[in-house]
């Protein structure tokens, strides 16, 4: 009998001792991701600056790197943090909304609606590559106002809609293929390797939907559903 509780004792030991290392390694890789993303995220916005600076633009030069700077500052204290206030995910955003506003000027413009969410933890700097990639192969090649929105709603669920008048995916890969770009979304990669991390770590479903809004059989955007973890703060 000794030996037997002593048996299970020690298989328990083990198993806990596993399941500390597999936590370790879910967490470790969710930081690796993030690490991966951001270096990805800052050469974007040095590539914006640098285009203001060769079109001699000072105003705006010296307003996006100011924006730049604080956005680099949010980056590197949230880019540690699994969850983060929503309230400042949302700060964050519209920090990266007012860069792009600076880039493309009066062409594009933006609304957030949060719908009076508060007191939940979100996942940190999840939402923004998904923004990012409306505006790169969206909104990037549509002539005229380019115009986005962000929409969150929380019920059972936390769900963010995002939403673009831009050409659309079928016509975003038409002109990838004609400029020969050969461009892969490094993004949305990382994305789907850091939701699939979040749901394994914390037992959740959360991901994501991809739609062509189309009117007259004629795409005039996109549509991407997010449903995300969150946590309740109290």
């Amino acid at each position: 009998y000794s030996r037997r509780i002593k048996n299970i004792k020690r298989k328990n030991n083990e198993n806990l001792e596993k399941q500390r290392t597999q936590k370790d390694l879910l967490e470790t890789e969710l930081k690796a991701l993030r690490s991966q993303m951001n270096p990805h995220f800052i050469f974007n916005s040095i590539n914006s600056i640098q285009d203001l600076i060769l079109k001699e633009d000072t105003d705006a030069s010296y307003d996006f790197i100011v924006l730049f700077a604080e956005l680099v500052r949010n980056t590197l204290n949230y880019s540690n943090q699994d969850f983060i206030p929503f309230d400042k995910e949302i700060e964050f955003l519209n920090v990266y909304l007012s860069l792009e506003k600076l880039r493309f000027k009066d062409e594009f413009s933006y609304q957030i609606e949060t719908n009076g969410i508060q007191g939940i933890l979100v996942p940190s700097l999840l939402v923004q590559p998904f923004i990012e990639n409306a505006l790169l192969h969206g909104l990037l090649h549509r002539e005229g106002l380019k115009k986005l929105s962000i929409r969150f709603e929380l019920d059972e669920e936390l769900t963010c809609v995002i939403e673009d008048n831009g050409v659309g995916r079928a016509k975003s890969r038409e002109i990838q293929e004609r400029q020969a770009s050969g461009h892969k979304s490094f993004a949305l990669e990382a994305i789907n390797k850091r939701l699939e991390l979040i749901n394994h770590q914390n037992n959740q479903n959360a991901g994501y939907t991809i739609e062509d809004l189309i009117s007259d059989n004629k795409a005039i955007g996109t549509r991407v559903t997010i449903k995300l973890p969150f946590k309740r703060i109290y």
